[in-house]
Parts: structure tokens; C-alpha cells; sequence
């Protein structure tokens, strides 16, 4: 099964993809959501947003702070996220030996790990001045040179997409631990309109070994087959902070953290090993249920909350969108009328987890967009870092179940 990877990370809303850091602390401020001015054009924002998702899906189209105290997992250790405008989560991982840092995307939404290689050449625009890894430089390499491919539809114009290169082996170190024998993949071409404007070098894959392209052992399942971490787990905590390079999330390799939430975890089986996927028995906005019995994915790098296409129309209309044909997909909302729009409700295991306005709809000073969007050819519900930064999340790839509990802001 190809990976729908989600390179980039989506809404791209307002600069591009990223990457996160390795760091662990033991008392930990929380930063409440700030309203930050879009560096780039919004439409031009979703437009990049959209098209990553059907690039991922292979589909046609300073503030308050509050502290708690903490109680991890033992065995577990802490991932310190950073984030750019509450659509790029990433972190520093080390490669090889003597360590070569790169900056790469978290994602639940591929398995794979790859960073750009020194054999891309500099005339490939995305590789142009960016860090790429030398196998040369590390004692520890191993050649593997199995070419590696990640291909992805894009509209009917553009064609069929690839982003290419072949598979390396070394160490990989995350968060202090240190797997042995990864096997990763170089990257020696990428399009120019996925990366060009990327600070990411890599891609840290965190979803089923199911959807791993040349079914590449995920470093996750290294982690916890090397016995690196007790528990076949990791959770993720999102700050909606804006942009925080010290405190844009946490992600627990290894456990949980029950300091990030409040009150129960839920748990929920997982539908389909592949995605991190599960059946929501509903979803509804006023009286109007958009989602019965269907399948949802949980994606952490996915930024706004993907509908099928037969009902984006109807919320738009609930939410008084004041551009509902838009071709762009861009649909804004009345700044002024945000407080009067309705709590979303997501039924998830017999509870109820619910979004506020101010919670789903984005806005950069005085322009306000809906969070809603819809692709071409997609029935799952995706639920991205709107839903995820409202919600701290649990991810089991032994039992294959997800936990879900409000976040601590």
C-alpha cells in the first residue's frame, strides 16, 4: 500500500512544512492561542494546503502561560515540538555517526523515515543550500542503494508526481535514544512545488508499518523492538500558540503524559492498520450529521478538518460562509459573527468531544477562514491539527487503539 505521506505538511496556511526538537524538561509552561498575522496570502495559504492533502491522498483537486505538573510514563521520554503558525509541527533527529541533524515533519499519516540526500544535486531546487546527509561522513553507514520512490497524484494537468532517491542504512537518534540499523531513504529528487518553500529536510513517519514503502521497519517499531521504550506507544500534545520554536507541542515516545490532559482518556479501537483510522459513529454541526458510521483518521501534520465532498456544502452554509462557491476552496467567515457560530460535535466511543468556533475557525486579523475543506475522490473524515490541538492523543501500534482526552492549554 503506498504511502499517503504527508510530506509538507498540510495547510501550508501561512508558510510551509517543517520539522520539531528533541528535548526533555521537567516543569513545562503552556502557552495560550494568540492571534498571529499571516505571512502569506491566505487564499494562496489554502490553495497549498489543498493541494498537499490530494498530493497526500493521492486525489484529484507572547501570552498567558499555566503549568501543571507532570506524570510521564517511566521509560518514556519527551520529543519537544516546535511550530510554525499552528500548521507545521517538527523536531531534530540525528543521523549517523559522528550525529548529522536534520530538521523533519512528525507525521501519523506515513510510516517512513527520509531526509534529503548529499547526491541531490544542487541544481534540484528543493535540495539547493538545504542540510542534506552524507553517508561519507558516518561510520556507522551501511549501503543499501534499493531504490525508493513515493509517488502521488496530482490534478489532471499536472500528472503523476514523484519524489525519489533510494534506501541507506544507519543509526537514528531521537530524543536521546538511539536506534540501530535503520534503514532510511536518501532523497535525490522532489518536486519543486511541494519543497520549494519547505524548512523541513525530512519526514519522521509515525503511522502502521501497512502503509511503509518497500516495507521499511518504521523507526517507531525500531524503538520498541530494540528495546529502547517499555510501551509500544507515543502521544502527541499540540500547542496553539501560533509559532514557537520552544514550545510548540510534545511528543512522548514510549508513553503518556498525564500532565497534557484532563480527565479520562478514551479509547478507541483502530478500524484499518494503516492510517491511524477508527469508525466515528457521528458528527454534526446544529441538527445536521455529517458524518454516521464513517471512517475518520486521526493526522497530525494535516491542518484543517477534511469532509467528503456531498457535505462540505451543507456546513458552509450552517457556518454563513461569505464565499461558498469559491473555486479555491478558501471559504471565509464574519470575524465579527464568530462567537454565534455552533460547537461541532464529534462522537467518538459513546463521547461527545466537541469544537468551539474560535477553535475551527482560523483568523489573521481581520480576515477569518472557515477550517472546513473537502477534496475530490475523499470519503474519510480527516480530523488534522484544528481538532489535534483541542485534544491530547494517544496512539498504541501493539493493540491498535487510539486515546483521546481534552489537552491542557
Amino acid at each position: 500500500m503506498k504511502v499517503k505521506w504527508n510530506n509538507l505538511k498540510l495547510l501550508l496556511f501561512w508558510l510551509a512544512v517543517l520539522t520539531l526538537f528533541a528535548f526533555k524538561v521537567d516543569a513545562r509552561k503552556r502557552l495560550k492561542i494568540g492571534l498571529h498575522k499571516n505571512p502569506e496570502p491566505i487564499e494562496e495559504n489554502v490553495r497549498n494546503e489543498l493541494k498537499t492533502l490530494s498530493i497526500k491522498h493521492k486525489l484529484k483537486v507572547d501570552n498567558a502561560t499555566s503549568s501543571k505538573s507532570h506524570t510521564k510514563d517511566s521509560g518514556s521520554k519527551l520529543v519537544k515540538l516546535e511550530n510554525l503558525y499552528n500548521t507545521e509541527y517538527y523536531t531534530t533527529i540525528k543521523i549517523g555517526n559522528p550525529p548529522q541533524a536534520f530538521k523533519v515533519l512528525i507525521d501519523t499519516g506515513s510510516a517512513n523515515l527520509w531526509v534529503l540526500s548529499s547526491k541531490c544535486p544542487e541544481t534540484v531546487k528543493p535540495c539547493a543550500n538545504q542540510v542534506k546527509y552524507n553517508s561519507s561522513a558516518s561510520t556507522t553507514y551501511k549501503a543499501i542503494n534499493k531504490a525508493f520512490t513515493i509517488e502521488y497524484g496530482a490534478d489532471s494537468n499536472d500528472g503523476i508526481i514523484a519524489l525519489s532517491g533510494f534506501e541507506s542504512q544507519d543509526t537514528v537518534n531521537i530524543a536521546g535514544y538511539t536506534i540501530q540499523n535503520q534503514v532510511f531513504s536518501e532523497i535525490t529528487d522532489a518536486p519543486d512545488t511541494a519543497f520549494l518553500k519547505s524548512k523541513f529536510v525530512g519526514i519522521f513517519g509515525l503511522g502502521f508499518s501497512g502503509i511503509s514503502i518497500n516495507g521499511i521497519t518504521p523507526p517507531f517499531y525500531n524503538l520498541w523492538t530494540q528495546g529502547l521504550i517499555k510501551k509500544p506507544v507515543f502521544s502527541m500534545y499540540l500547542n496553539r500558540n501560533g509559532t514557537s520554536a520552544v514550545s510548540g507541542g510534545e511528543l512522548i515516545l514510549g508513553g503518556i503524559d498525564s500532565g497534557l490532559y484532563s480527565g479520562c482518556l478514551t479509547y478507541v479501537p483502530v478500524s484499518t492498520a494503516g492510517y491511524w483510522q477508527f469508525t466515528m459513529p457521528s458528527a454534526t454541526v446544529n441538527d445536521f450529521n455529517f458524518c454516521e458510521n464513517c471512517e475518520a483518521i486521526l493526522d497530525v501534520g494535516t491542518s484543517l478538518i477534511v469532509v467528503p465532498e456531498n457535505v462540505l456544502s451543507t456546513i458552509n452554509q450552517i457556518l454563513g460562509v461569505l464565499n461558498p462557491k469559491d473555486k479555491k476552496s478558501v471559504f471565509l467567515v464574519n470575524c465579527s459573527r464568530i462567537s454565534e457560530l455552533p460547537d461541532i460535535i464529534f462522537t467518538i466511543a459513546r463521547r461527545e468531544f466537541r469544537l468551539k468556533s474560535f477553535d475551527y475557525v482560523l483568523r489573521y486579523g481581520d480576515t477569518c477562514v472557515s477550517g472546513f475543506s473537502s477534496m475530490k475522490g475523499n470519503t474519510l473524515l480527516i480530523l488534522g491539527e484544528i481538532f489535534l490541538g483541542v485534544y491530547y492523543t494517544v496512539y498504541d501500534i501493539f493493540y491498535k487503539l487510539i486515546g483521546l482526552a481534552p489537552a491542557v492549554h
